[in-house]
């Protein structure tokens, strides 16, 4: 039985993703890659990771960026943001973009395994299953303020202290906050596009895989 690596947001750092999986010894056909989303924006090869997740047949869930892309697709040409107009951009030319627009369409909200649960950013507390969720709060939640309204401010508690799974959840989505890693929460966006580390976590061998960001591509936002 092969090995499964989680890895954590990506934000178009295609080169660290393939150093991770080169440093993690990953083999096509046996072990099995995932992806915690936020694979749009930002950072510098956006096409290059799509196509190696596409590649590798990684199942990976919609992150909160993710989906802000899906949504400058629906949003008419010139209506478009500026940060929109970026993300549809960095997909390539329209061909391209059509293509990558519908792989990332088809990516769940949620991956459950028999013993894991991934998202991409965290949990609705008090809802038993992801099923049941609002799909804003499983890719935008940090904190959790009793109603759902806001969900990161720090004057809340973490979303995982307000939850208590039957199975480990693996999550990204909170670069402020860094590697977590609780007995059943793994919290694994290091803010590679930030600069800092990209993160991948095997369960089977209960180890944490990282690399340094090749360099800083883009501002860390006050969270």
């Amino acid at each position: 039985m092969g090995r499964r690596l989680f890895i954590g947001d990506l934000h178009g750092c295609a080169d660290e993703l393939a150093e991770l999986m080169y440093r993690f010894k990953f083999i096509p056909g046996s072990d099995t890659l995932y992806s915690v989303g936020d694979i749009a924006g930002k950072g510098p090869k956006p096409r290059e990771t799509l196509e190696l997740l596409r590649q590798f047949k990684a199942g990976v869930v919609l992150g909160n960026h993710d989906a802000f892309c899906l949504r400058a697709a629906r949003t008419p040409e010139l209506e478009r943001s500026e940060a929109q107009h970026h993300y549809l951009s960095s997909l390539g030319n329209p061909e391209e973009r059509e293509m990558w627009l519908e792989y990332i369409a088809s990516w769940p909200l949620f991956i459950e395994t028999e013993d894991l649960l991934m998202v991409h950013a965290g949990l609705e507390p008090g809802i038993a299953h992801p099923s049941k969720m609002k799909s804003r709060i499983l890719y935008s939640i940090r904190t959790w303020d009793g109603k759902g309204d806001d969900l990161k401010s720090e004057s809340n508690p973490p979303w995982f202290e307000c939850v208590s799974p039957e199975k480990t959840v693996v999550f990204g989505h909170w670069a402020k906050r860094g590697l977590i890693d609780l007995p059943h929460f793994k919290g694994l966006d290091t803010g590679c596009v930030y600069g800092r580390k990209l993160t991948g976590w095997c369960p089977e061998e209960r180890k944490f895989y990282q690399v340094p960001a090749r360099k800083t591509y883009a501002a860390i936002k006050n969270e």
